[in-house]
């Protein structure tokens, strides 16, 4: 005979534990309807938990979605490439953007692009930060020289990418990443660097 005790309690989730339950739900939504159709009402219904929990965690839709996407891909802050050269940092930096929105799909890089307002400021200083480092990586070598680089400059590669990406409805291409790389983003470093 059963008794009250055999009845194994419901835990609850809390944490890390809980933040990993809901980006995983966040994922798999994305990856199903898409970012037009992403809720956080859905994310709530499928983790059996209530809109304030994940609102308390993150503020949006756009922030809960770059929560999702930097927990399936990884930042680049800290990993950016070391080849040796500062062409082929930049060019492979370049090619870790495209591979990156490759992976979350062009409609969820689209969607969390044209709500850059709603994402915190820190995040959208990622792609100037990681074109930072690749320039001290190369400082270091002694491959440029100490003048500062503009913030516009650091800045122009991921503004670019974006424009590429909008234009084309696809990740940039080979050809357009050597673009970026070779005929804007590398001539204006050296340009300035030698100031």
């Amino acid at each position: 005979m059963e008794t009250q005790h055999d009845a194994r309690p419901v835990r609850r989730r809390r944490g890390p534990e809980l933040d990993d339950t809901l980006l995983e739900a966040a994922w798999e939504q994305l990856q199903r309807d898409g970012y037009a159709a992403f809720t956080i009402d859905a994310v709530a219904r499928a983790v059996g938990t209530s809109r304030a929990v994940i609102y308390r965690r993150w503020p949006n839709r756009a922030a809960l979605v770059l929560a999702t996407v930097r927990a399936h891909t990884g930042t680049v802050i800290g990993h950016v490439p070391d080849t040796g050269r500062l062409e082929g940092d930049v060019r492979a930096l370049l090619q870790g953007f495209a591979e990156r929105i490759q992976q979350i799909g062009i409609d969820v890089a689209i969607g969390l692009f044209s709500e850059l307002e709603e994402i915190p400021e820190e995040a959208t200083d990622v792609v100037p930060a990681a074109f930072q480092q690749v320039i001290d990586q190369a400082r270091s070598r002694g491959e440029v020289g100490d003048a500062p680089i503009p913030d516009a400059v650091l800045a122009m590669p991921g503004m670019l990418i974006r424009y590429s990406m909008i234009a084309e409805r696809s990740a940039p291409s080979d050809q357009a990443l050597d673009h970026i790389a070779h005929q804007l983003f590398l001539p204006l470093v050296h340009y300035h660097a030698s100031l």
